[in-house]
């Protein structure tokens, strides 16, 4: 399935709408995923921009983040979290997901968006390669930073509508 849809151009339907909302939609997709992992989650924002997307591809994309959170988490004994940011200013729309698990190596990092790279055991390595994908047609970026045994923090950078 992840491998069809990586393969075949999307069909895109853009339409404006609300980025906090977006990312509420992926968290209650994500819910029980976080209840049963015991996942806290801090929303550190109130609203958010309205920006220009096809919202249900952004909710895969962030629901592929707060996924891989909480495998990330999977090693962590207490205090399981994840932090969400909805930020805006420059023209640009930024959404942070930060998480305080395991961490990916230095030499993984630079990987993780290649097409079947994966550090799990029952993964495609295909929902990165896909994310960005997805993030890139609408114009924008997603980059992350890491360190092993702090967390890993997401950056998905979105334009605002002229």
């Amino acid at each position: 399935m992840h491998l069809l849809r990586y393969a075949k151009e999307e069909d895109y339907s853009f339409a404006l709408a609300n980025l906090a909302t977006v990312v509420d939609s992926a968290l209650a997709q994500m819910r029980a995923k976080l209840d049963a992992a015991g996942v806290k989650v801090a929303r550190n924002y109130i609203a958010g921009p309205t920006i220009r997307a096809d919202a249900e591809k952004l909710r895969q994309v962030f629901a592929n983040l707060l996924a891989n959170a909480i495998d990330a988490l999977g090693s962590v004994i207490e205090d399981r979290r994840i932090d969400l940011f909805v930020e805006n200013g420059d023209r640009r729309a930024t959404v942070r997901v930060r998480d305080n698990g395991c961490g990916i190596p230095a030499d993984k990092v630079e990987r993780i968006f290649n097409p079947f790279f994966t550090t799990k055991e029952q993964g495609t390595g295909l929902g990165m390669a896909i994310s960005k994908k997805i993030v890139e047609a609408h114009g924008g970026s997603i980059d992350v930073a890491s360190e092993v045994g702090r967390g890993t923090e997401f950056s998905i950078i979105l334009p605002l509508p002229r």
